[in-house]
């Protein structure tokens, strides 16, 4: 990450410029901070922490969660949606959406007067722009792939988008709500390039950024304020607030301590919050000592395995057998499409003693690659290496960060609460053998329309990950959020795949 004295410098004036930006549409002025800690002190703002950081700020180019978060609270897509099984997309920038002349043309209507917190306005051709460049940049891990049935973008008019496809595809409205299809400015992005994190973001979502500070290994801070002129489905409960990334969770318990956040979002570690659910638990107005009170997000957090498609080791069906049963007695995720999602099949063994055959004479060296930032990722890629390793024909790498592995340790979030956006890495790389029959089942399950053969062709999917290995359940937990007392964090604060949503923040 930059730390120059030039990237600062431009971190300030992309404040300057967006403050100046909420001036002119007549913003009222921030919320109140919280009261400061000490007599005399300076107040401080609202402030969420965590250990995840914000890597990329385009959202054409988001694929970690942190970055995610950002491209959801900035920027608008046509639809959006909330978590859950029972979600379905509401339209957010579109005012209507729908196939109305044909099954393969899907047109949507914009709301009126929607602009950028730059100040140009939002049109159809922006639509286009945006997502025709998501496509061209084709970031491997992002959302792009949800959009391939896509053909052509046609703007008739400046509030009118109609999307042809090239297939009928019943999941395409729900990659309309995927980071990938959010609304960039065309007067302001590149076509062809991804924006650097130096530049600003200029977006038409609940908030605006006023400054993107980073101090290197240490963390970071970003300031968000409301965008006054945000029309959409999740108008912000807050006028301003600031996202604090520290190295680790003592540096959250202590700042919890200390009274210096708000709400903390991932990042304590499995120690950290059962001691602090014990606390709940014994306290008559559950909160923890410190006056935190815990939300609970059930299944919340799922952790897999994946093979990088670049891997010279994948091709090899014994070693990934190897590997799948090296890991099945530690396994409390029965499949790849996790539990609660409509669809699940349990297709890989729980538990019980597995023995994994090692079948080749001499060691194969593997690199696997975490991201060191989510919570307990340090001590669960050294489980998984001493579990690849008790094998005794594997030798493990740990590549905290690195984009060039074998091996991936994957804490995962669906871009949709879909079962397609959760298979999309298995569908995306499949074994080259099996890339023509998972391709046809993925294009059927598309195209379906009657839900029992819908869960059909989705078993058949887990059932071919089952068998193919390239893709891993590990494990599918609880998330906790812990909300300080005088502070709200509602229902409706979470992204389709329960990445944090700042707008549904408030103070009483």
């Amino acid at each position: 990450m930059r730390t120059s004295s030039t990237s600062a410098a431009r971190r300030v004036l992309a404040g300057v410029v967006a403050l100046a930006a909420v001036a002119l549409t007549g913003c009222d002025s921030p919320a109140e901070p919280p009261a400061p800690t000490t007599p005399g002190a300076t107040p401080r703002p609202f402030t969420v922490v965590s250990t995840d950081r914000v890597t990329v700020t385009d959202p054409a180019a988001a694929t970690d969660q942190a970055s995610t978060m950002f491209a959801l609270n900035v920027f608008q897509r046509l639809m959006t949606s909330a978590p859950g099984d029972g979600a379905r997309p509401k339209p957010d920038a579109a005012r209507d959406c729908g196939f109305i002349e044909s099954p393969t043309i899907y047109t949507c209507t914009l709301q009126k007067g929607l602009t950028f917190a730059g100040g140009d306005p939002l049109t159809s051709s922006d639509v286009k722009f945006s997502i025709e460049r998501a496509l061209r940049l084709d970031v491997p891990g992002s959302s792009t792939s949800l959009l391939s049935s896509l053909r052509r973008i046609d703007t008739p008019d400046d509030v009118t988008v109609r999307f042809l496809l090239s297939r009928v595809d019943t999941q395409f409205v729900w990659a309309l709500a995927s980071p990938a299809a959010s609304i960039v400015d065309e007067q302001q992005y590149d076509a062809d390039e991804v924006r650097d994190t130096d530049e600003p973001a200029v977006g038409s979502g609940p908030f605006v950024v006023t400054s993107f500070d980073e101090d290197g290994d240490k963390g970071g801070t970003i300031a968000f304020s409301r965008f006054p002129e945000y029309k959409g489905f999740t108008p912000p409960a807050i006028d301003g607030l600031t996202y604090r990334t520290v190295a680790d969770s003592a540096t959250i318990e202590d700042a919890m301590q200390k009274g210096q956040v708000d709400v903390v979002w991932r990042g304590l570690n499995t120690a950290a919050v059962t001691r602090l659910s014990q606390q709940v638990g014994a306290s008559p107005d559950k909160t923890t000592t410190s006056g935190f009170s815990e939300r609970v997000l059930p299944g919340a957090r799922v952790l897999q395995l994946q093979w990088s498609p670049s891997s010279r080791a994948r091709s090899d069906k014994a070693l990934r057998t190897a590997i799948a049963l090296a890991l099945q007695g530690d396994r409390t995720s029965d499949s790849v499409l996790p539990a609660g999602i409509p669809g699940h099949e349990a297709t890989f063994p729980l538990g019980g003693k597995a023995t994994p055959k090692v079948t080749w004479k001499s060691r194969i060296n593997l690199t696997l690659a975490y991201d060191p930032t989510a919570p307990n990722a340090t001590d669960l890629a050294d489980t998984v290496r001493n579990r690849l390793e008790d094998t005794g024909g594997l030798s493990v790498r740990l590549a905290p960060g690195s984009a060039d592995a074998d091996l991936v340790l994957v804490d995962r979030k669906a871009w949709t609460p879909t079962a397609l956006s959760w298979l999309q890495p298995f569908v995306d790389d499949p074994l080259p053998a099996t890339r023509t029959t998972v391709t046809a089942t993925t294009n059927a399950y598309r195209a379906s329309t009657d839900e029992a053969a819908s869960e059909r062709l989705l078993g058949t999917l887990q059932r071919q990950a089952a068998s193919d290995l390239v893709l891993l359940p590990i494990s599918q937990s609880d998330e906790t959020v812990w909300v300080r007392a005088g502070a709200e964090v509602n229902g409706g604060s979470y992204g389709p795949g329960w990445q944090l949503g700042l707008w549904g923040i408030s103070t009483s």
